[in-house]
Formats: C-alpha cells, sequence, structure tokens
C-alpha cells in the first residue's frame, strides 16, 4: 500500500502466469527517476482536501477514523506542492486571462465594471496571520477577478489593517490589468469601518456601496439577543418575518436606496396589520 493507493500480487493455481492489479494507475512525476511511484488515487483525494479546505490533518484523522490507509503529513505536503497547487494556479491564471480580456473590450466600448469584494481570515479573532481578499464581477456571471493574500507583518502586526490593506492592493492591481482604476464604476463590501474610510480617501471616483447580507446578519443577532428574556419571546417569532421582508425590500427597490428605505421601516406598519397604503411604491 502506498496512501490510498492498493496493490496485489495474483497467481494462477493452474499454471505460472503471474498478474497485478492495483486501485489506481501511476502517474508520471516531477523527477526523471523511474523509481518514485505517484499514484492517481493520492493526488486526487490530495486536490479534494486542498479544494475543499479540508487540509492534511483532518484528512489523516478522518481516514484513520474509518479504517482507510491515509496519506502521512509528509506524503499530502509533498503532492501538494508538487503538483496540485502548480496546477491550480495555472488554471486560474488562464481563466483570469481570459475573464480580464473580456472586460477590457467592455470598458473600450464605455462599459463599467462593477465588482464585489470581500475577505477572509486562516482564524477567528485578532489571532489570523493571512487575509484573502477576492474579488467578484458583480453583473456578470460573478466570475473571480483577482485576489490578494496579506500576512500579518504588512501591516505592522495589525490584524484589523489587514482587510482594508488587501483590498487596497486588489484594487490598484486589478485597476492595471484593466488598464485604468476609470473603469471600475461601483464597488459592493460589508461595512468594515476601515475599507469605509480608505475608499473615502483613496477611491473617491468609485461608488462605494454596502452588501445587504452583512447587514441583515447584524440585525439577526441583535434580534437573536434582545429576545433572549422571556418577557421578549414574541420577538422571537417575527425575526425570520423581518429579515425575509429586509432582503424583498432590497431586491425590489432594485438599487432604489431610498425606495429601499421606505420598504424597510415599512416592515413596522406590517407588523401592525397594515398591508394597503395610500401610494403605490414607485
Amino acid at each position: 500500500m502506498e496512501g490510498m493507493a492498493v496493490t496485489c500480487t495474483g497467481e494462477c493455481n493452474s499454471c505460472p502466469h503471474k498478474f497485478t492489479w492495483g486501485n489506481s494507475k501511476v502517474l508520471n512525476t516531477s523527477k526523471c527517476s523511474n523509481m518514485e511511484r505517484l499514484p492517481k488515487i493520492n493526488v486526487d483525494i490530495t486536490y479534494g482536501a486542498v479544494i475543499t479546505s479540508i487540509g492534511g490533518t483532518k484528512l489523516h484523522q478522518i481516514c484513520s477514523l474509518v479504517g482507510i490507509s491515509p496519506l502521512s503529513n509528509n506524503t499530502f505536503h509533498r503532492i501538494k506542492k508538487l503538483y496540485v497547487s502548480p496546477s491550480i494556479a495555472e488554471t486560474f491564471w488562464k481563466m483570469q486571462g481570459k475573464v480580464i480580456d473580456a472586460l477590457r473590450e467592455l470598458i473600450e466600448k464605455g462599459g463599467k465594471l462593477h465588482i464585489a469584494g470581500d475577505g477572509s481570515f486562516d482564524s477567528r479573532g485578532y489571532s489570523g496571520k493571512y487575509c484573502r481578499y477576492f474579488f467578484l464581477d458583480a453583473e456578470n456571471n460573478n466570475e473571480v477577478l483577482h485576489y490578494v493574500i496579506k500576512h500579518q507583518s504588512d501591516t505592522g502586526s495589525s490584524v484589523v489593517k489587514m482587510q482594508a490593506a488587501a483590498l487596497e492592493q486588489g484594487l490598484r492591481e486589478l485597476s492595471l490589468m484593466i488598464g485604468g482604476i476609470e473603469g471600475i464604476a461601483s464597488l459592493v463590501t460589508d461595512r468594515h469601518p476601515g475599507v469605509t474610510k480608505m475608499m473615502r480617501l483613496k477611491f473617491a471616483g468609485i461608488d462605494h456601496f454596502f452588501d445587504p447580507w452583512h447587514f441583515f446578519r447584524n440585525i439577526t443577532l441583535t434580534l437573536l439577543t434582545i429576545s433572549k428574556p422571556n418577557y421578549m419571546i414574541p420577538v422571537r417569532f417575527w425575526i425570520r418575518v423581518i429579515i425575509n421582508r429586509c432582503y424583498d425590500a432590497v431586491i425590489t427597490a432594485q438599487g432604489n436606496g431610498e425606495l429601499a428605505s421606505e420598504k424597510f421601516r415599512a416592515i413596522l406598519l406590517c407588523m401592525t396589520g397594515q398591508h394597503t397604503f395610500d401610494k403605490v411604491d414607485h
């Protein structure tokens, strides 16, 4: 056995014929020597663990629990470094090149780019070492346009500044790809104070919007907190209704902020039983 690859050798009882059976074919390796074997099943399981963010340690634990021969951590990281990561990077750059070329054509014809961005950390709280920031095309197919990875040392060991720094770097790099910052019309992010300040000071020409998901999540958490006492139990039954109406207000307003605000505040009227109004919503 080599990791998850199983090889068996058999011999016929009637004749001296011998045969070999394996559950995975062997791939060519990065080395010229034929001594190293690379079973495809080991590459496949490593690839799956990488793209789903399981990691080598959890994969080893899962395999051990169910009685499957696991890959060692050294083998997992060697396959990841030599084969999986380079192939993922090559595929991403090829796809990104095609997407950027299409966006440049759009901008040359007078179009503008509307993007959305969000960051994630390698660990929760203020102990994060890395911040990964993604940019998506919010108008055309939701394709990933670019990403930036920032280390804590890049911002003077400040975790709070990492997201804003990653966003700034990503916007500048993306603007170079598409031919100028003027091609970006709007950006949607969360309500991070550092991001808001940075956009106001350094990218005033880009319309900055807040995404509703983070905003409504904060409303949900607030309602859950205030409904904990027994005398606030009736509020719990309204939480789902309120959040559904929040999303309905944003979606049906179609970018009209004033209309979305009016629809949002009308939730209180609906809770009191008033569902008809003197004027239409447009």
